[in-house]
């Protein structure tokens, strides 16, 4: 073991965001080191998930043959550049949902396979930051201080320990009941049992779904209406590997939901007995009703985590909170409140809440990002980037109709969270020849939107783009996942009703937004492939980035065509309807709108109240 105590950069945590860094770090010869507390890497899934079944997908086959495009559908594995042999979990099992035991099993294979600096046995318990006065770009100096009485200091501090302290609910008697890190596994003990579940996310319904076909009532108890990821597309929702109890409540089989906040546990007679307050809008007069139910054998709370160990920051490196302690207050490129104290992994979505920051498929990207920020902001190494010199119109729009259809970084954290960004240095005084125009474009790849907007050399650009993958369903009235099937118009230029996900190109000229393009989305979320037979994908696509190109730098030629089917072709695939049947579908949507009901949940039904009645 290395004698070194001092670095420029430290990691506190082996999972897998911190050996993602830690790859990422001897890839690029930094001066680092990895602290953990366990003997081996990955140790909370040595536990965790309690009942052992990942809700990371682990999709082996999909068609496409490029590692990069196959990627968008393995959520386990961490990025490696080997491009002969790459470390996959994918070869580890064929299981959908896998056991967490593997996921383990591939990040030690990992370490062995990617010499890192990693120190174990290494539990670190005070951290300590002194103001440094020199000029250099850290202000930093911090000290770590393990329980054995090793310091340790670096310029800047990552912390990457995941779900580290339990996040219970704040209420009477809450010691008295069990929690998702300690409840016992054996169904023997719930046989026939009533128990009581706190919490509405995906360990509550885990640990629900585990008991349902023991114990005899389950009820789950949660603050707030359940989200769902097929509603949200977000995946840190309630998965629906998770929500058999839910279908269970649907179709009457004793288990239930209660959108209540329980506010005190007790025991009588050896059971236990929970007071909680329910919302009821729904009531005339509308109000909030105190109630007790008693009776149950077990109550077991699984309300979550908190991603920070806000006891192991004395008050001179104190990060800031929010929701509850749960997650660190992050700036756009994961920095914390105290100055060169960053977080990395699962508190990635202490800011990203809409797409995959808090899973292994989206964070290795966040992580990857993070190592070009801190090279480019502490070590003055300018972000990697592609150049195209002199600018080909057809040769720079087709590689980035290539680089949209297979890339997985943006897909995964989509929605804008994750972008590439295209600097436009047009020689306006030069001549095009055959070989193209005078000038450059420089392709960076993968950096967070929001920070990019802080940087001078974007807010100084002339020309540049930011690429996204995105789709549009936040611009839909809510609808119910099950009805979300019917393709946006293809037809229209600028498709920003398009449901699925899509390549989304926006123009800003020194840092203000000037035009954007929507390309338009496809069920395997490809920009080179056919939609239907007989359609002009994929040149369509890069018809339209074609056009965007020609139109801000008047390089190349514009008036590409970009209609789904060629004029011949759209008689033989495409039928107009009457205008009696949309008057009759019109009708049919409006009729759906005015349906009265005689029952509702909601405060809205009631025009008036009189207190006084009461």
């Amino acid at each position: 073991m290395s004698t070194k105590t001092d670095y420029e950069y430290i990691v506190i945590g082996a999972g897998p965001a911190g050996v993602q860094m830690a790859y990422f770090m001897e890839k690029y010869k930094m001066d680092y080191m990895v602290v953990e507390r366990a003997d081996g890497p990955g140790s909370f899934y040595r536990k965790y998930p309690r009942h052992r079944t990942l809700i990371s997908i682990n999709k082996k086959y999909n068609v496409f043959p490029e590692p990069e495009f196959n990627l968008r559908h393995d959520w386990n594995s961490l990025v490696n550049d080997e491009e002969e042999e790459p470390l996959l979990f994918t070869n580890y099992t064929e299981e959908l949902f896998p056991d967490a035991g593997l996921l383990v099993k591939y990040i030690e294979d990992f370490c062995k396979k990617y010499p890192m600096n990693i120190r174990y046995n290494t539990n670190i318990i005070n951290i300590h930051r002194d103001e440094k006065k020199d000029d250099g770009v850290s202000k930093s100096r911090f000290t770590i201080l393990d329980e054995r009485g090793n310091k340790f200091t670096c310029k800047v501090l990552m912390v990457g320990t995941g779900p580290i302290v339990p996040h219970n609910p704040q209420m009477e008697g809450v010691e008295l009941i069990d929690t998702y890190q300690d409840h016992s596994l054996d169904l023997e003990d719930y046989k026939n049992k009533k128990v009581c579940i706190l919490g509405g996310g995906n360990s509550a319904f885990e640990c629900a779904d585990y008991l349902a076909g023991s114990a005899g009532i389950i009820h789950i108890f949660n603050r707030h209406p359940v989200k769902f990821a097929w509603d949200t597309h977000f995946v840190g929702h309630l998965r629906a590997v998770n929500n058999n109890v839910l279908d269970m409540y649907h179709l009457k089989s004793l288990h239930a939901l209660r959108k209540c906040e329980a506010t005190r546990v007790w025991k009588e007679d050896g059971k236990f007995c929970i007071e909680y307050d329910m919302h009821l809008p729904n009531w005339d007069p509308p109000g909030t009703g105190r109630f007790v139910t008693k009776g149950y054998d077990k109550i077991i709370s699984c309300t979550g985590w908190k991603f920070l160990n806000i006891a192991n920051f004395d008050d001179s490196c104190k990060p800031e909170t929010h929701t509850e302690g749960k997650y660190p207050v992050l700036d756009a490129h994961w920095q914390s409140t105290v100055p060169d104290l960053y977080f990395i992994g699962t508190a990635m979505q202490a800011r990203d809440r809409r797409s995959a920051s808090g899973f292994i498929h989206g964070f290795r990207y966040n992580v990857k990002s993070l190592t070009s920020m801190l090279r480019f902001t502490y070590n003055a190494v300018p972000l990697p980037a592609i150049e195209f010199s002199p600018i080909k119109q057809d040769d720079v729009c087709q590689w980035i109709i290539n680089r949209i259809s297979v890339v997985s970084s943006l897909y995964q954290l989509g929605q804008g969270f994750l972008c590439d960004v295209i600097l436009i240095e047009a020689d306006k005084d030069g001549k095009a020849t055959a070989d193209g125009a005078p000038g450059r474009v420089r392709y960076v790849k993968e950096v967070p939107q929001e920070w990019v907007k802080t940087q001078e050399w974007f807010n100084k650009a002339k020309l540049a783009v930011v690429v996204t993958i995105e789709d549009t369903i936040a611009k839909y009235p809510e609808m119910r996942a099950t009805e979300f099937f019917t393709p946006g118009d293809a037809n229209v230029s600028n498709c920003k009703c398009s449901p699925f996900p899509q390549g989304v190109f926006r123009v800003y000229k020194q840092g203000k937004l000037d035009d954007d393009l929507f390309i338009g989305g496809s069920l395997v979320v490809r920009a080179d492939t056919r939609n239907f037979e007989g359609d002009t994908n994929p040149e369509r696509y890069v018809n339209k980035l074609r056009n965007l190109f020609h139109k801000h730098t008047g390089i190349g030629k514009g008036g590409f065509y970009e209609q789904l089917f060629t004029p011949d072709m759209w008689p033989k695939v495409y039928r107009p309807w009457s205008q009696e049947e949309i008057e009759a579908e019109r009708k049919s949507e409006l009729s759906k709108m005015d349906k009265k009901y005689e029952c509702s949940m909601s405060v809205l039904r009631y025009n008036k109240v009189d207190i006084a009645d009461m």
